[in-house]
């Protein structure tokens, strides 16, 4: 088989953590982000306000590409682990054999990039939309903690083979960019805090 691990069990586990925490926590995150988006682009109109949602366009891409790319690689790597297991237990061996990972991409829609305005305009609305956001800030910032600590277990048991080089180039790819990506959410948290609050004194 075109994979290797130090512990094959334990492999099966890691790939389907990994899986689970994109599958869940991350599809959520992008369905959330998705929702905010499209709600400030009424809500939220204005030359600064055009900039920040179009950083969150961006956060949301990436977001879509990095768990298009982990659900596609745990579930291929996760299927040739499971032909191992089922080739051990036929010989004899024993042992558990996993159950096959969800491959399918986020079902989520392109968002079009705000084209710059001079009009300015907050709707009472974006009170919420600020609160939807302070949240999407603190689980995005749990989920990359949380899919770097799966990651690194993974890569320290998954040796070779089933394409580990792409998988690394990707995660550390989205990694990288992770420190820009937290800081165009907490921007526009802030500054839509402001918009709210200036807002709120009228």
């Amino acid at each position: 088989m075109d994979i290797q691990v130090s512990n094959l069990n334990e492999g099966y586990n890691q790939w389907e953590d990994l899986n689970s925490l994109v599958s869940s926590t991350g599809e959520t995150l992008i369905s959330n982000l998705e929702t905010n988006i499209n709600n400030l682009k009424v809500h939220w109109i204005g030359s600064d306000a055009t900039v920040h949602i179009n950083n969150l366009i961006l956060v949301h891409d990436a977001l879509v590409a990095l768990i298009s790319d982990a659900k596609s690689t745990t579930s291929d790597a996760g299927n040739k682990i499971i032909a191992i297991q089922e080739v051990r237990n036929a010989n004899g061996g024993g042992g558990s054999i996993g159950s096959p990972l969800p491959s399918t991409a986020p079902n989520s829609s392109s968002i079009a990039q705000c084209e710059t305005t001079e009009e300015y305009y907050v709707d009472p609305s974006a009170s919420s939309d600020y609160t939807m956001l302070e949240e999407e800030c603190t689980s995005f910032s749990t989920f990359i903690n949380d899919f770097k600590a799966k990651k690194e277990a993974l890569l320290q048991n998954w040796t070779a083979g089933a394409n580990r080089e792409q998988a690394v180039a990707n995660f550390n790819e989205f990694e990288g960019n992770a420190e820009t990506y937290n800081k165009y959410l907490t921007e526009a948290r802030d500054n839509l805090g402001i918009a709210v609050s200036n807002l709120n004194q009228l």
